[in-house]
């Protein structure tokens, strides 16, 4: 009789083990739905999060202090990601348009005043570094 049982004791394995399953991804779902996972949604969320909520209705984030490696400065606390120090050839580059794949740095908040040259998702153009034409 225990190999007649054997194949229902194995269908009512697999069974608990789907609804282990089913319950862990509806959980998933659940924990990701959480106003704390989407600081994007409203000002509040945002500001929560650490944010700061704009006048376009969107939250940004910043998380780098100053000095700290950037591409944008929407990754830095200050808004400013400022770009390294150009060579000769990248400053002739410039002239004839823009430069891609740059990292800076971090601006200082209390610095970011006026015209601050900085890099713009990777990118630094003539307008970017305040250069006139």
């Amino acid at each position: 009789m225990p190999k007649q049982n054997t194949p229902k004791l194995f269908l009512f394995l697999i069974i608990i083990f789907a609804i282990i399953i089913l319950f862990g991804i509806g959980l998933g779902f659940l924990y990701s739905s959480l106003p704390a996972h989407h600081p994007e949604k409203n000002k509040q969320f945002c500001e929560n999060a650490g944010g700061q909520w704009t006048d376009d209705q969107t939250c940004l984030l910043s998380y780098k202090k100053a000095g700290e490696i950037c591409t944008d400065g929407g990754q830095c606390m200050s808004g400013v990601c400022f770009p390294p120090t150009l060579t000769n050839e990248q400053k002739i580059n410039l002239t004839k348009g823009p430069l891609k794949n740059v990292e800076g740095t971090c601006y200082p908040e209390d610095l970011a005043t006026g015209c601050v040259e900085q890099v713009l998702v990777g990118t630094i153009s003539k307008e970017s570094m305040c250069l006139d034409d």
